[in-house]
């Protein structure tokens, strides 16, 4: 009977299940394999909802003037999570006058973010009818976006290697030099550059990019505005993102 038992099921068990049997995946709607959740977790590429961080807002987002109605927002992010980043995150900023109420204003946009990092979300140059006076702004983050996908790839070193401000009290200036010490071509490069002023606020902000830099290469990038800072610069900042393609480029 054992042998008849053991013939069964070599002859017809074991290869029905190898025909029926499928191995977890991470796409098969299943919380299955090393899984934490549905399709996500383990060695899965995405990074589960309730595993990740939330993004850490550094202080208000800030409304600068440009020239008369005129006006950029400035919002300083950080992203806690080392190996989490968001290919397409939604966002949606509402500007307001010193009354609040209904926006003077609402700007929806995307972002991409960074794994372990901070990084800017800005927006403008955009006008504002004259007689409106923009004092503060909010940003929120649309959570279905917050697609977080695992990335343990070695980051590509991008590095400022000077940096100089002049003409603050005619056309302001920044020039910085920017240096590529990975051993491969590194493409998208977006630059943001932050004036500070002697309280540690945001109230100047710039924009620029980077095509493709070769292995060992530098590149001089330059940042200017159109009129005197209404402050004095006690400091500046760049922050490098490297965008995953140009789609982001605007």
């Amino acid at each position: 009977m054992l042998i008849v038992f053991t013939f069964l099921i070599l002859v017809i068990g074991l290869p029905a299940y190898l025909i029926f049997y499928k191995a977890p995946t991470c796409f098969d709607n299943k919380l299955n394999g090393d899984e934490t959740g549905i399709d996500c977790g383990g060695s899965c590429s995405l990074l589960c909802r309730a595993e990740s961080l939330p993004l850490l807002s550094q202080g208000d987002p800030r409304v600068l003037t440009v020239a008369p109605n005129v006006y950029e927002i400035v919002a300083l992010v950080k992203n806690p999570n080392t190996t989490g980043e968001v290919y397409r995150a939604k966002y949606v900023l509402n500007l307001y006058d010193a009354k609040g109420g209904v926006p003077l204003k609402t700007i929806e946009g995307e972002a991409y973010i960074p794994r372990g990092a901070s990084f800017t979300v800005f927006e403008g140059p955009f006008t504002l009818d004259e007689g409106f006076i923009p004092t503060k702004a909010t940003l929120e983050w649309l959570d279905d976006s917050l697609v977080w996908k695992v990335n343990k790839n070695i980051s590509p070193e991008i590095v400022v290697t000077s940096k100089t401000l002049s003409k603050e009290d005619s056309r302001p200036r920044i020039d910085a030099m920017i240096k590529n010490n990975s051993l491969e071509t590194v493409s998208n490069i977006d630059l943001t550059t932050l004036v500070y002023d002697e309280n540690g606020n945001v109230f100047a902000a710039s924009k620029t990019f980077v095509d493709s830099l070769a292995p060992g290469a530098s590149a001089p990038i330059v940042f200017t505005w159109p009129r005197p800072f209404g402050s004095k610069a006690l400091n500046t900042e760049i922050q490098i993102r490297l965008f995953p393609d140009k789609s982001f480029i605007r």
